[in-house]
């Protein structure tokens, strides 16, 4: 069953339905800053530990996290720019909305969801940010908006600034493009909030445009008479699936261990991770049965550019790492609980984790 986390802005429950969410945010608002994931994931698919998987993310919708620190104005200079160029040629109606701190969100609403395989999702929605931001000079996209990609928390309409006391309040396309309205008009009225919301405009050209920028990516070529599911298909093919059959037997596979999890988790969000952390992660998932395609893509997923010389991963999906082909050729084993806790990956007093 899908669900949409909730967070202040630590992610603190599961919400089923329009219902669970405000009870949440009925509990929280006015104490605490209220978000919400942008996608819904599928629980039937969480990691053996119980968390979520984000690449189960049903991917409705392109968030944008538009922040400037000491400078609003550039963001809705952002926002106004990228109506001007992009949504108004495709006549895509974007939901804004002013966050009530530093910067607007936005939301372009696909009129369907994308079926691409799970492990396409994230880096395709990071890529297709990173083009928009470069192609439009979007210079108050968020980068951290970018990295997280399906993991993203984003403001609940209606709830309450902590900081700015003011509410996070949806604007219309007229507004924000009117040029009598500057930021402190929409600060008036997010003051006292608006308890009613816009109604999305979901856009098959959106659709279409991400999906043919993900066919760029994989090289697979299309044409305005091809079907969207034809390119689904044929993004699948190119993409391949990921898999995590091995030639050993299954008694030798060991299962990922929390501690290592976290680590990759954080490097993934952190955008960065040394060599010794490379050297855990990449035995643990050798051991763990992973396929070199698998422990590439959770590399690039890291570093999140071009393959180069760190041999960590390919710039082909289908291909592994030179140092994962290295790894695999000697046999090594996953580092040892007491090597964990020298690298300060694991502690003493963690009963989760096995040699």
């Amino acid at each position: 069953m899908y669900y949409r986390e909730f967070g202040i802005p630590a992610r603190i429950a599961r919400c089923y339905s329009v219902a669970d969410i405000e009870t949440q945010v009925k509990k929280y608002n006015g104490k605490k800053n209220c978000y919400a994931s942008v996608y819904v994931f599928d629980d039937s698919k969480d990691k053996p530990d119980g968390r979520a998987n984000y690449d189960s993310a049903m991917v409705d919708t392109i968030w944008f996290d538009f922040d400037h620190k000491k400078d609003v104005e550039k963001c809705l200079k952002d926002v106004r720019k990228f109506i001007r160029r992009f949504c108004k040629p495709l006549k895509i109606t974007p939901r804004i909305y002013l966050t009530g701190g530093k910067g607007f969100q936005m939301n372009i609403d696909f009129h369907s969801p994308v079926d691409l395989p799970e492990h396409v999702k994230r880096p395709a929605i990071q890529e297709y940010l990173r083009f928009l931001k470069k192609k439009y000079h979007l210079n108050t996209l968020d980068d951290i908006c970018v990295q997280n990609s399906v993991s993203c928390m984003r403001r609940i309409v209606n709830t309450k600034h902590m900081t700015g006391e003011v509410y996070c309040t949806q604007f219309s396309v007229e507004e924000i493009m009117d040029n009598k309205n500057n930021m402190d008009s929409f600060y008036v009225i997010a003051k006292d909030g608006r308890p009613e919301t816009i109604p999305s405009q979901k856009s098959k050209k959106a659709l279409r445009r991400f999906v043919e920028f993900v066919c760029d990516t994989y090289d697979v070529k299309h044409t305005v008479s091809n079907s969207v599911d034809y390119l689904y298909n044929e993004i699948a093919k190119s993409a391949g699936a990921v898999t995590t059959k091995v030639t050993f037997q299954a008694e030798y596979i060991k299962p990922v261990r929390p501690c290592v999890q976290k680590l990759i988790d954080s490097c993934i969000q952190k955008g960065h991770s040394h060599h010794e952390q490379n050297n855990i992660i990449a035995t643990e998932l050798v051991n763990g049965g992973y396929a070199d395609a698998d422990i590439s893509f959770i590399f690039k997923s890291i570093y999140n550019e071009p393959a180069g010389d760190y041999g960590w991963y390919s710039d082909n999906p289908r291909e592994g790492g030179r140092q994962i082909k290295l790894i695999r050729g000697k046999a090594l084993n996953r580092y040892s609980k007491d090597k964990l806790i020298q690298a300060n990956v694991c502690s003493s007093e963690c009963n989760l984790c096995s040699e």
